[in-house]
C-alpha cells in the first residue's frame, strides 16, 4: 500500500538511467536477503525527476546572442523544453539569419 496518497506511482525506468535502475534492481535483490520480501512485486520505490536545462542566453528576438552573426536555438541555449521547441527556436533563428543576410 502506498504510503504517499496523493502522488500516482509511475515506472521510474521511463525517468531514471538504466544504469541507476539496474542498480536500484540489483540492490533490492542483496538486501531481501537481509529483509525477505523486500524485493516483492508490490514494493514501491520513490524516485525523484529531475531535468537539468542550460542557463538561458541573452538573445533578441530573432535569437542572435549579444556576438553579431552568432545565433542559438534549442535546448542547449536554454530557449526551449524538448524536440518542438528546437525545432521551432530553429526556424526562428533560421530566419534571423536570412534576414540579415538579405539585408547586406
Amino acid at each position: 500500500m502506498p504510503t504517499l496518497t496523493d502522488v500516482t506511482p509511475g515506472d521510474i525506468s521511463m525517468a531514471m538511467p538504466h544504469r541507476v535502475v539496474t542498480d536500484l534492481l540489483e540492490a533490492l535483490e542483496i538486501l531481501a536477503q537481509v529483509i525477505p520480501g523486500l524485493d516483492a512485486d508490490r514494493t514501491l520505490l520513490y524516485a525523484l525527476e529531475f531535468k537539468r536545462y542550460a542557463t538561458r542566453i541573452e538573445t533578441d528576438h530573432n535569437l542572435q546572442t549579444d556576438i553579431e552573426g552568432l545565433y542559438v536555438a534549442g535546448d542547449g541555449a536554454g530557449v526551449a523544453r524538448g524536440i518542438g521547441g528546437a525545432a521551432a527556436t530553429g526556424e526562428i533563428a533560421a530566419r534571423g539569419i536570412l534576414s540579415a543576410q538579405l539585408a547586406l
